[in-house]
């Protein structure tokens, strides 16, 4: 019982370690952080203890730390909209694999993110504008990216 109480300790703390992804200018992997990503707060640089740019609850992101602040964006898994009603214009739009301006899904692609590397246009062949090491959510990119 006890080596398994201390398995679960260790898993847990290995999974907050690896939580983190960060955001990187270029296609290097070992080039400068600039933003970091807990799975909740958005940081500048590599310091998971800098002082927080936006929240997201998964639906609004929010300018610092708190969750009671103002709604800057809304994000409903395929659109990205100012404010938190999910009535408003769409800013950006994105199919999974394409982020575009506006709502259509038939417009000029201005990034793609194949999971790892975002690419400014739809060639998967392009230079690396931004690269990440983690799992980050599209409306997160869109934020930093704009």
């Amino acid at each position: 019982m006890k080596n398994l109480s201390l398995l679960i300790v260790l898993t847990l703390i290995t999974s907050s370690i690896i939580a983190q992804t960060n955001i990187r200018k270029g296609s290097s992997s070992y080039g400068t952080i600039l933003y970091n990503w807990d799975g909740e707060n958005l940081r500048q640089g590599s310091s998971s203890y800098g002082s927080v740019i936006i929240n997201w609850d998964g639906e609004n992101i929010r300018k610092g730390s708190s969750s009671y602040s103002t709604v800057l964006y809304n994000w409903d898994g395929e659109n990205l909209r100012k404010g938190s009603s999910s009535y408003g214009s769409v800013l950006y739009n994105w199919d999974g694999e394409n982020i575009r301006k506006g709502s259509s899904s038939y417009g000029s692609v201005l990034y793609n993110y194949d999971g790892e590397n975002i690419r400014k246009g739809s060639s998967s062949y392009g230079s690396v504008l931004y690269n990440t090491d983690g799992k980050i959510p599209t409306a997160i990119l869109i934020y930093v990216i704009q």
